[in-house]
């Protein structure tokens, strides 16, 4: 197990090397409609993406992804208004991130809407944080109209997984085996299964 950037003082999420060559997929319909936004802890805002906040984005985007040069693209695909980051006001550090972004990174779904780069520091975890982007970023695919937006995730992120499975996501199986796969997923969140979207190709 390897652990991602550390930053002095900030925790990284462990990374796992994937077992699997092909990403999970998940897809919202639209009829699934909005989701309500709960309060925020005290002490932490809710608000938009700023030019000033790369840095600091840059951190907390590699507390729990490796993947780099993304920053430009995502700023890039953001819809208007759907770049959320949550601020930790004592501290004045960014702690939760997720982004409503246009078009899809997926040959399956290339211009469907996309939720990416769901984040949150470990050191404010269990505040609900992760679920209030999340809501916040699945609200405004669902304000843009996309019919059915769709967001990429790995076995192993279960926390996030379960998040978006409680926002109405639900998996895709676009590849012989993938149901297998969130089988397993759906037994390890001690949850029932549910029939999957299929969309083979």
């Amino acid at each position: 197990m390897n652990y991602l950037h550390r930053v002095p003082g900030r925790p990284a999420h462990p990374f796992l090397k994937q077992e699997f060559k092909y990403q999970l997929e998940m897809v919202r319909p639209l009829s699934a409609g909005f989701e309500e936004v709960r309060a925020l802890p005290e002490g932490y805002s809710l608000r938009q993406f700023r030019d000033e906040d790369e840095r600091q984005y840059d951190e907390l985007f590699h507390l729990a992804f490796e993947d780099k040069d993304r920053f430009s693209e995502t700023r890039k695909r953001a819809l208007d208004g759907g770049f959320f980051v949550i601020e930790h006001l004592a501290s004045s550090q960014l702690v939760a991130s997720c982004v409503a972004m246009a078009g899809g990174s997926s040959p399956r779904h290339p211009e469907a809407g996309q939720l990416g780069w769901l984040v949150t520091d470990p050191s404010h975890t269990r505040k609900g944080l992760g679920t209030i982007v999340s809501v916040s970023a699945t609200n405004r695919l669902a304000a843009e109209g996309y019919p059915q937006p769709f967001l990429g995730t790995e076995d192993d992120r279960l926390a996030a997984i379960s998040i978006y499975l409680s926002l109405g996501w639900r998996p895709c199986t676009y590849l012989t085996g993938m149901e297998q796969r969130w089988r397993n997923i759906f037994a390890r969140l001690g949850r029932v299964f549910e029939p999957v979207q299929s969309d083979k190709g």
